[in-house]
């Protein structure tokens, strides 16, 4: 099996191997076509800025930021700094102002490579950091007294290479050394730094090799945000290391467009992706009016599939298309999956894997496999890693759901700067993830929750909000729920679970365009469909209280509900 020392084997090994490879699609605002960077021209990038950071920047050990919407100097940046300089720090584009300064303190960061497009937010925060803070702008052409042109660096740099500096190149890496600061998603008062080491990343990597066979032919399409590690881990660090082609996508909102014209064979999303390419999917077979058959079509083909005759993809070409035409594996994670949307996926030909992982993990603790695909699991731990359930908070006897613990390689080396949180989670060797699951009978690990968001009953009794929330996103009328515990006026000893949704407002245009319900109209149905759930749950599970909202709920990047900002809205 291959092994993977450091990080700094993608830039002298990999890129060699694949020097004539395109590493790389991206649109660069000069043409709306897909332009293309090969894996020698990274190499070639990476060591020219590396060098120039070490030698005119003086950044050396050091702590740089990274900021911007997803790119490859983006990429280029994080693997120059990890690969010889310093550490880097990933940031959040969507981060106003003051948070973003705010971890650049915490972290005590020198220097700050952004995008052009974060210039006027950086120069809003400029005159509370530090006066020796460096910065370097992706886009800028040419470098003055505010800051520097990272495609100028990368052009001296060049030449300091050429002139025989090898200083940057010759760096021998500390594999379990800190060189990787992520900031868990949250307010900058709880977001908690986390601490990585390339022996963590490899180990993920490598544990990606033995999950699902190389994929060094085919294309990926990069949606989700760079600084999460779910995306930089398993696409850029993954991809680059076996020598696939990462097509950079412009946008969600261009996600389809994207599709078309970069024409990927893979898709890393999370749940709410998949959501819309199912509701597209969905609108476009009820425009046919073939709904039944293509339903039975589905059932026929699947079957077919299970005895090796797999007719999928072509009995389904149109919706393939409408995808690029090429995309066959969706791999999903960040938070569990409707096992009615995988089956509904895998029918129309797609393989969906689900995996599940933590940025302390970075982040891959367990995956399914090709042969080990069962819908509504997350497969079972990944080369090099144990997975044990703790029982011992469990306050349900009749329950085997207890806190998912991992061990391996992967595993953090700590929280920056928090003492107490890091011995909270790392214990006698061992992760405690926050997450609730337990293993089914073939030992594959079901993911219930996360502890924090349990409503435990006054006799102990406990309730996972997002089982509950997964049938009321079943609703047609619905986008998206949120449920919780809160108080019972009547009795301030029991709990009543609660509902809040928003409104799927493009399904309430498309079915009654002629006449739109009255807000108490669709109060009612919504609530007639939760009370028809209710009577498939326990009593104690069932919904007493429904709240629709108007607005959109508080999310992270990767489009989970901010569940605590929320409440406190209240």
């Amino acid at each position: 099996m291959e092994e993977m020392e450091s990080l700094k084997d993608i830039i002298n090994i990999k890129c060699d191997m694949y020097k004539d490879r395109v590493a790389f699609l991206e649109k660069n605002g000069k043409s709306p076509e897909y332009q293309e960077i090969k894996y020698s021209q990274i190499k070639e990038d990476v060591n020219a800025l590396g060098t120039i950071m070490l030698k005119k920047l003086g950044l050396k050990d050091e702590k740089i930021a990274v900021i911007g919407e997803n790119s490859y100097k983006w990429y280029m940046t994080y693997m120059a700094v990890v690969c010889g300089v310093g550490i880097i720090v990933p940031l959040d584009k969507e981060l106003p102002a003051n948070e973003i300064k705010n971890l650049l303190d915490r972290s005590k960061a020198k220097c700050i490579v952004y995008s052009s497009r974060k210039k006027d937010l950086i120069d809003e925060i400029r005159k509370d950091l530090p006066k020796d803070m460096v910065y370097i702008d992706m886009g800028k052409e040419k470098t003055d007294f505010d800051s520097y042109s990272l495609d100028e660096l990368i052009k001296d740099g060049k030449n300091l290479v050429d002139t025989g500096d090898t200083d940057y190149i010759d760096i021998k890496i500390d594999r379990e050394a800190f060189k990787i600061l992520l900031f868990t998603s949250g307010t900058t008062a709880t977001a908690k730094g986390v601490m990585l080491s390339h022996k963590n990343i490899c180990a993920n990597t490598v544990a990606c090799y033995v999950l699902v066979p190389k994929m060094h032919d085919y294309t990926y399409l990069s949606v989700l945000p760079m600084h999460h590690t779910y995306e930089f881990s398993l696409v850029y660090i993954y991809g680059t290391s076996c020598g696939a082609k990462i097509a950079i996508c412009e946008g969600l909102k261009y996600v389809a467009k994207n599709m078309k014209e970069a024409k990927p064979d893979c898709l890393f999303a999370v749940p709410a992706l998949i959501e819309n390419m199912n509701k597209k999917i969905e609108k476009a077979i009820k425009e046919t009016g073939k709904e039944g058959l293509i339903k039975t079509l589905g059932k026929v083909t699947t079957g077919l599939s299970k005895v090796g005759i797999d007719l999928r993809r072509k009995v389904f070409k149109k919706i393939q298309d409408n995808f690029g035409g090429n995309l066959k594996f969706i791999f999903c994670g960040a938070a569990p999956v409707d096992k009615s949307l995988i089956r509904k996926m895998e029918s129309y030909g797609f393989i969906f894997y689900q995996g599940y992982g933590v940025t302390e993990a970075s982040p891959l603790i367990a995956g399914t496999a090709y042969d080990n695909r069962i819908a509504g699991t997350v497969g079972k731990a990944v080369h090099g890693v144990e997975i044990r359930i703790d029982l011992s908070e469990n306050t349900d006897e009749n329950s085997n759901v207890g806190e998912i613990i991992a061990k391996g390689d992967n595993i953090m080396l700590g929280y920056y700067e928090n003492e107490e949180e890091t011995k909270k989670a790392l214990r006698n060797g061992w992760f405690y993830t926050g997450d609730l699951g337990y293993f089914d009978l073939q030992g594959n690990l079901v993911i219930s929750g996360r502890s924090k968001n349990v409503i435990v009953t006054s006799n102990g009794k406990n309730i996972f909000p997002e089982e509950i929330e997964f049938e009321i996103n079943k609703i047609p009328l619905v986008e998206e729920s949120m449920v919780y515990g809160k108080k019972d006026p009547k009795d301030k000893n029991e709990l009543l679970v609660c509902a809040k949704v928003t409104l799927d407002e493009q399904y309430i245009e498309d079915t009654y365009a002629s006449a739109r319900p009255s807000d108490e109209e669709i109060y009612n149905m919504i609530w007639e469909d939760i009370k028809k759930i209710n009577k498939t749950m326990v009593p104690y599970k069932a919904v007493k209280a429904l709240e629709i909202k108007k607005d959109a709920f508080i999310k992270t990047t990767t489009m989970k509900i901010k569940r605590f900002e929320e409440l406190k809205k209240k």
